[in-house]
């Protein structure tokens, strides 16, 4: 079997988050060649998490920066990235299932990207440009209560293999505390593939780690043979870390162990990682537990049961089917697949043959797997189907093959092996939970952060159905009570239709409108609540 190929970090070089769409005229066209202040924020608000100094993107952009920014050897392949849609690393489709941080830009934010790059950058009066992000360092979430990292750097020979190494770092906690956020921080982005997370709490992991000569333990098959741990959370580049719904968490007992595998990619140079976790407690009482559950190959039930078995120069789908033994609330969901994975597609079937998708990766890309979050908990109750369709490419046509010629691959840890797994994060359901709001991944100083997971600014979300021809439905959130009006325009700037101003209570609220004697076209919807303004856009189809 050959050496399989490395991934290609040039994928990670820019990374975009959801933009909104400006107010009035959203494919506004510049009478003069767009300067720095006219793009200041769409790489300020959708780049800088990433492409920041000590994040995963930092060795190719610092978006925080115009001097930085354009003098990276980077900077030119941009309206490339961008044009092809290869940026943003965005592999949910979202007229399946919508989700929080989707990284899907407009056609008018490409082309004034690209206008302004292909202009070399102007930089105009720099001065006009808002304020950079300041963000806190070392984390996308804030200041956390307690850093564990490896303790000494880990050696990655440069022997152009995959490295699975299990780091048992102790937490020293003399008493019982709980976790509302986990996150991971990898010390070497470059070999950092992905990472599985668990809890060990009667120190076995410690023993076994006890028991090698070098740092760690290898291990290609969790956390390690006898050891007793809790599957807790993954890592892998370009996923949003994020507090636990509110009201939830993780308990770690006094004198817990928290364990990190780490997948290192093949490299042919030697280097090393040290890599850490932050751990972010709450004082609330009553936490409900984050049930994490990995449901995997045992689970296949065609075409052969329980076998991930994948014959060359064919191109096959298995299904799996995982009952769901409680009433459960999910909010968030990751599938995981290898090299030669091409499709994957998981969707639930409740007691009442009611179908509810939860992910479709049309296109699946080794190179960026994801946690996908929902923006409100989906319940599933006891008696639900969770279904998955998982296609793969064994022929020489698949560019993403190790092999070639192609080989026969079975289920295996390495990169040229085979997996067909989904990961979901899910809690005991209670009534209400589909109205609970969940919280944007990282706060910028000066906006208030979020309490216990809950947004603490208005949102306003996707319009549905999209596109329409009858109605479309307009949904929104408040923290708190406040005046509220909503704005229709159409793709010029003009307004179509307005709501009085009302005052709106706390919480979710839903307007419809009738859209049938409006021509085909695209259209605005905004939000005006309080002294926030958001817009989101909806098209009209007959």
């Amino acid at each position: 079997m050959n050496n399989p190929k490395p991934p290609n970090m040039k994928k990670y070089f820019l990374l975009f988050l959801t933009v909104t769409a400006p107010f009035f005229n959203p494919n506004r066209s510049f009478a003069q060649t767009p300067e720095w202040k006219d793009v200041a924020s769409i790489f300020y608000d959708n780049c800088a998490t990433c492409h920041r100094p000590g994040e995963i993107g930092d060795e190719y952009l610092n978006a925080t920066s115009y001097h930085s920014l354009v003098n990276s050897p980077f900077f030119f392949s941009i309206p490339y990235q961008v044009q092809t849609r290869q940026m943003p690393p965005w592999k949910a489709d979202p007229n399946y299932r919508h989700f929080l941080d989707e990284r899907i830009l407009e056609q008018s934010e490409i082309d004034l990207i690209s206008e302004w790059v292909d202009s070399s950058g102007p930089a105009g009066d720099t001065t006009l440009a808002p304020a950079p992000p300041v963000f806190a360092t070392g984390s996308q979430l804030g200041i956390p209560d307690t850093v564990l990292t490896m303790s000494t750097p880990y050696t990655i020979a440069g022997d152009y293999t995959d490295h699975y190494q299990v780091f048992v770092l102790p937490t020293n906690l003399l008493v019982d505390k709980q976790v509302n956020a986990i996150e991971f921080r990898p010390g070497n982005g470059k070999i950092v593939h992905h990472a599985f997370l668990y809890t060990c709490d009667d120190g076995s992991a410690a023993a076994l780690d006890d028991s090698t000569v070098e740092y760690g333990y290898p291990s290609f098959g969790g956390a390690g043979d006898g050891v007793s741990a809790d599957f807790l959370a993954l890592y892998a580049p370009g996923l949003t870390p994020r507090f636990y719904p509110p009201g939830s968490g993780v308990k770690f007992k006094a004198g817990t162990d928290v364990l990190i595998q780490v997948h290192y990619a093949p490299v042919d140079v030697e280097t090393t990682d040290q890599s850490s976790v932050n751990l972010f407690y709450t004082d609330e009482s009553d936490l409900r537990t984050v049930k994490a559950k990995r449901v995997g190959e045992g689970y296949i039930t065609e075409p052969f049961p329980d076998i991930l078995f994948i014959k060359k120069d064919e191109v096959i789908t298995f299904k799996s089917e995982y009952p769901v033994d409680t009433d459960y609330s999910l909010f968030s969901i990751a599938p995981h697949m290898h090299l030669i994975g091409k499709e994957f597609k998981i969707w639930a079937v409740t007691p009442t043959l009611d179908s509810i998708p939860l992910i479709h990766i049309p296109q699946w890309d080794f190179d960026w797997q994801m946690l996908y979050n929902y923006p409100f908990m989906i319940k599933l109750p006891i008696g639900t189907m969770i279904h998955a369709l998982a296609t793969y490419d064994n022929t020489e046509n698949n560019a993403n093959n190790p092999n070639f010629p192609a080989q026969n691959v079975s289920y295996g840890e390495s990169s040229t092996d085979e997996m067909f797994k989904y990961f979901m994060n899910l809690l005991p359901y209670m009534a209400g939970d589909e109205q609970i709001v969940l919280d944007s991944s990282w706060v910028a100083v000066g906006v208030p952060a979020p309490i216990g997971g809950l947004i603490g600014t208005p949102q306003l979300y996707a319009p549905s159905p999209n596109p329409s021809s009858e109605e479309v439905a307009l949904t929104y959130y408040l923290p708190s009570a406040m005046s509220v009006k909503l704005f229709v325009y159409n793709l010029s700037g003009r307004l179509i239709t307005q709501m009085a101003e009302t005052a709106v209570g706390e919480g979710l609220h839903k307007n419809t409108i009738d859209v049938s004697k409006l021509i085909s076209g695209t259209y605005f919807c905004s939000l005006e609540a309080g002294s926030h303004r958001l817009t989101k856009k909806f098209v009209v189809q007959h």
